[in-house]
């Protein structure tokens, strides 16, 4: 099949999104690349210099409004393997991680031109979980062509702190030292360090530290939306 076939096959209309897993923003040198391409025959496709390999992802709630509240994006991605579990256990369920959507036709990718457009989210939280496909909810769409993202990263929702680390600029010094102040995502008790795993809540932050003292939480729950 040729190359011209296969990106056809990602929209009736010729229009190709391109995918990558950014994990750089919470200080992981990796970047995964991939397109939706489980109507495939599984062939990779490269443009400008990457190569995205196809995947399983569905990408909902990112349309613009005039008014209103903003957006709240959800993306599935599969979970092959539990590739995707592995990553979430290893790095903090991604919070924080960028998912950029590059926009652009069939003939600039046959072509390998560099026209396109990116849009830019962040995961927020992990939100579902399944031995086929793993949920995220992500941040509010923002388009930045040809723009740095800002180096603080500001997440209404989640906390961007690596749990028990302040490695890399990471601001969590919770030592996970005291057995009775370990729970698991869901903030429930556990009996093992192991089983200790911050859910990335304002809540989580104060059962370690203590509701009413200073918390090393990361998150900006300030940023919650309005209809006014």
């Amino acid at each position: 099949m040729s190359l011209v076939a296969e990106v056809h096959k990602l929209a009736p209309s010729g229009r190709v999104d391109l995918y990558s897993l950014d994990l750089n923003s919470i200080g992981v040198g990796a970047v995964y690349y991939f397109y939706a391409g489980q109507d495939t025959d599984y062939t990779p496709i490269v443009y400008q210099g990457d190569t995205y390999q196809p995947w399983y992802v569905v990408i909902t709630g990112i349309e613009k409004r005039g008014n209103g509240a903003s957006p709240r994006p959800m993306a599935e991605v599969g979970n092959p393997g539990r590739f995707i579990t592995d990553l979430c256990r290893a790095h903090q369920d991604l919070v924080g991680a960028t998912i950029r959507r590059r926009r652009t036709l069939a003939q600039y990718v046959v072509a390998n031109e560099a026209a396109y457009r990116d849009e830019f989210y962040l995961i927020e939280r992990r939100a579902e979980e399944s031995w086929s496909a793993v949920k995220f909810e992500l941040g509010s769409p923002a388009d930045l062509p040809e723009k740095q993202l800002p180096g603080m990263i500001a997440i209404a929702t989640g906390c961007p702190h690596r749990y028990k680390s302040t490695a890399g600029g990471s601001g969590c010094s919770w030592p996970g030292t005291n057995p009775a102040k370990w729970f698991d995502r869901n903030g429930d008790p556990v009996g093992s360090s192991a089983l200790d795993v911050c859910g990335k809540r304002l809540s989580d932050c104060k059962l370690r530290f203590g509701a009413n003292s200073p918390l090393d939480y990361g998150g900006n729950p300030g940023l919650g939306r309005s209809n006014t």
